[in-house]
């Protein structure tokens, strides 16, 4: 049973309401007993009653508001409407959601191709079919195709005039005239001076024959058949007239059509829609006047293109499209899948005509049918030369299985021939048959061993092993006759082996692992690795080799691996050692760098200097004094006691940076930030040399600032601020100009960074605060009490309830002792 929810089911109760309230004003329902009509009676509904426009516009209005129609319906059948008729409706409504009218979805009324859908392996079949697309629906739901009537094409010689038509009479030679003649519903035309011509019925030839005739009386040149003539006149047709057809049957839109003179059938079908999903494509019958004059097949126009049976429509003319008889689906290996209607006297042969004829890989020799008994289903088996003989019962499907994708003749060669891939297997072919086929073995071939992968009869693989030298040397002795599908892999002696590589590091322009190759020396390596950077030591070039060992030794031995220490020329020019000395495969090489070779490492000063910037660190043991000498010395303006050295990290890292640990683990890597190092230039410019003028370092800074007259306060304060700088004030004294201790504050915490880096802290002994002096350009600064996250008091309650039960346990145990 459907739950709504309150506001879903109030809709539904004023819904019913006004649908079938409104049907009772408009005399759509009658009451049974000529009563009031109640509401939450709807036992007196019809459904013949509801036209389908009514059934599209409420089921719509239920949509909007979240419903679907079976919604809509079962609340209706729990206000009193009959079973019966709510089924009527429903399926009333499903018939028009197939149709493809504008209806209860919000859908436009636009049509769309039908979509195939794939047709499933058919050796283990379903109970139920799966569907498929009627053959000629796409034309009529494809979008952007137009098949209007051409209104810019000669007159037909059979066109039959009637009213509404427009006939143009020129005239010319002797007298130029031109007449514009409407087909008056008498069925007349009207000629100044002539009177009325009865035209309606005729076709244009006849038409113009009897207009000229009249015309004679008028223009004397006209009826001499001679030279003589002196005027002419020609009668064409001009405006055409509208007529109205009516479709009925089984089309997706049935009704009455105003079209063009000039249409045919088929204009009018595709105006329609089309037939519908019951609607026969090959019964279309014409009617006229009460009497059937025409049955278009439409699939002569589709598949032959045949237009005989396209005849010209008159007004008045009925169409009518019957529910087709007998029609057959047929999927797999067809070029056009699909259902297909099927005459009486139509076989196989003519269905796959329909349908395109076979695919490329149609299995022809049998197909299956599927069938519909009268309890349940079966399935034939139909040879290729039964197919003219079988006929089809409506459900039918053909089903055409694709070819095995196997073969009755091959084997395969791949590896070290010249010609690898699949070739055909002859009569009594052998193994060195086919490898003259290939064209023969390539040099590099391993010839001491390959295999044949053969196929056994239980489709599991066996291998047979040859020695490829010999099946080549003495076929009549060691050849090996091919079976079906047999895989002849033929290896290569690279891929018999290791790859072979030597490797080069240290002071080379491109370092890395390089392809061994057979007499590589050290020379050739080096050159791989385009030569030595400017810092290599040529003289000290380091190999170390793999020891290969024996087989089967009787101890193992101590050593790890050879060890050679080699010259070379800068050049890489060949000399006597170089041509002696050859590389072996996986021998590694280090290039030192020169002992004494520096590049230069920069240092930086700024602030109060004469000459700030960059400079070049000159000895290992140039210190603090020397790089404020070298700079021109201090300015007036220097801040002495705020000067800092700055030391950049020995090992930059990123916040992302890791490393593997000894158990496999990630250990991330905390960023190395630069580091501030208090120093105390004056006593340093006094004693140069002393252990205060430290050894510089690459990439030190030594920043002199100019004289700071503030102190800053920052962190648990109420507001971080600079405060003026006072001789004699205390800590205290700038805490309260900031505002005060904030209530997260580490009272006895606070600490002084001053402005050449060093650091003080408070210090407490037993209820007694010392406080860091304070001096210009220092920083104050109150650290934060850790954020605890307090309980709720759900959590509290929690807790104490836990408290009480274990005390109560206790007190309880401690009774019973």
């Amino acid at each position: 049973m459907l739950k709504f929810s309150k506001s879903q089911g109030l809709f539904l109760f004023h819904f019913c309401v006004l649908v079938f309230c409104g049907l009772l004003s408009t005399g759509f329902m009658a009451n049974a007993q000529g009563g009031a009509f109640n509401a939450n009676d709807l036992s007196q509904v019809r459904s013949e009653n509801i036209s389908d426009d009514q059934l599209k516009s409420y089921i719509a209005k239920g949509k909007e508001r979240g419903l679907s129609a079976e919604e809509v319906m079962q609340m209706a059948s729990q206000r009193g409407l009959p079973a019966s008729e709510a089924a009527v409706l429903m399926q009333r409504v499903r018939d028009l959601e197939s149709s493809g009218q504008e209806t209860i979805t919000s859908v436009d009324r636009s049509r769309q191709e039908p979509t195939p859908l794939p047709v499933k392996d058919q050796a283990i079949r379903k109970s139920d079919t799966l569907p498929s697309p009627i053959f000629g629906s796409s034309l009529f739901s494809r979008e952007g195709l137009n098949f209007e009537p051409s209104m810019h094409v000669p007159t037909p010689v059979n066109y039959v005039l009637g009213a509404g038509d427009e006939l143009i009479v020129d005239i010319w030679g002797a007298a130029t005239n031109v007449y514009q003649l409407e087909v008056g519903t008498e069925g007349t035309v009207v000629i100044a001076n002539l009177g009325p011509v009865y035209v309606q019925g005729l076709t244009i030839e006849e038409a113009s024959r009897r207009i000229l005739q009249k015309l004679k009386t008028l223009y004397q040149g006209l009826d001499s058949d001679g030279s003589d003539q002196r005027t002419f006149a020609r009668v064409s047709l001009g405006r055409v007239r509208s007529i109205q057809v009516t479709l009925i049957g089984e089309v997706q839109t049935p009704g009455n059509y105003t079209v063009s003179s000039l249409a045919t059938v088929f204009n009018v079908l595709y105006k329609a829609g089309g037939p519908n999903q019951i609607g026969s494509y090959r019964n279309i019958e014409i009617i006229r006047s009460g009497s059937k004059v025409a049955n278009f097949d439409l699939y002569d126009l589709l598949i032959k293109a045949d237009q005989s049976g396209n005849i010209r429509l008159q007004d008045q003319d009925l169409i009518k499209v019957n529910p087709y008889e007998r029609r057959v689906a047929i999927n797999g290996e067809i070029k056009r899948p699909g259902l297909y209607e099927i005459k009486e006297d139509e076989s196989a042969v003519n269905l796959i005509d329909f349908a395109g004829k076979y695919t490329d890989y149609a299995y022809t020799r049998q197909m299956k049918v599927y069938r519909n008994t009268d309890s349940e289903r079966e399935i034939l088996t139909v040879k290729a030369d039964q197919l003219e003989r079988l006929s089809f019962k409506t459900g039918d499907s053909l089903v055409i299985d694709r070819i095995l994708d196997r073969y009755a003749n091959r084997v395969v060669v791949s590896g070290a021939v010249w010609r690898p891939g699949e070739y055909e297997l002859t009569d009594s072919m052998t193994l060195h048959d086919l490898i003259l086929k290939a064209e023969g073995v390539k040099p590099n071939a391993f010839m001491s061993r390959a295999v044949i992968n053969r196929l056994k009869d239980n489709y599991e693989f066996t291998i047979v092993p040859f020695n490829v030298k010999e099946v080549l040397t003495h076929p009549e002795l060691y050849d090996i006759v091919l079976k079906n599908e047999d895989h002849i892999e033929i290896k290569t002696i690279q891929e018999m082996r290791e790859d072979f590589s030597v490797s080069i590091s240290g002071a080379v322009q491109h370092g890395g692992s390089f392809e061994y190759r057979e007499g590589m020396t050290l020379g050739d390596l080096l050159l791989n690795a385009q030569g030595f950077k400017e810092s290599a030591s040529e003289a000290r070039i380091e190999i170390y080799r793999r020891i290969v060992g024996e087989a089967a030794p009787d101890r193992r031995g101590k050593d790890l691996a050879e060890s050679f220490v080699m010259e070379v020329p800068r050049d890489l020019s060949l000399n006597q050692n170089d041509r002696n000395f050859v590389l072996m495969p996986f021998d590694q090489v280090y290039v030192r760098h020169r002992p004494d070779y520096q590049v230069q490492k920069g240092i930086r000063i700024e602030g109060e200097v004469m000459y700030p910037g960059s400079y070049t660190l000159k000895s290992r043991e140039e210190r603090i004094s020397d790089l404020v000498k070298r700079s021109g010395g201090l300015t007036a303006e220097a801040f002495i006691q705020g000067a800092v050295l700055i030391r950049q990290p020995s090992r930059k890292t990123t916040p992302e940076a890791a490393i593997e640990g000894d158990m496999g683990e990630i250990i991330k890597l905390e960023e190395n930030k630069e580091s501030y190092i208090g120093i105390d230039l004056a006593r340093i410019l006094k004693n140069p040399g002393s252990s205060e003028d430290l050894f510089l370092m690459p990439d030190d800074i030594i920043r002199i600032p100019q004289e700071l007259q503030t102190v800053k306060v920052s962190g648990a304060v109420l507001r971080n601020t600079e405060v003026r700088f006072k001789d004699g004030k205390g800590f205290k004294h700038y805490i309260s100009r900031a505002g005060g201790l904030a209530n997260n504050a580490r009272k006895n915490k606070g600490y002084v960074v001053y402005a050449n880096g060093d650091v003080a802290a408070s210090k407490r002994f037993l209820c007694f605060s010392r406080y860091p002096d304070v001096e210009r350009g220092a920083e104050i600064i109150i650290p934060e009490k850790e954020q605890r996250e307090r309980l709720n008091a759900g959590e509290r309650i929690s807790i104490l309830s836990a408290v009480v039960s274990m005390a109560a346990i206790v007190v309880t145990a401690i009774t019973r002792l």
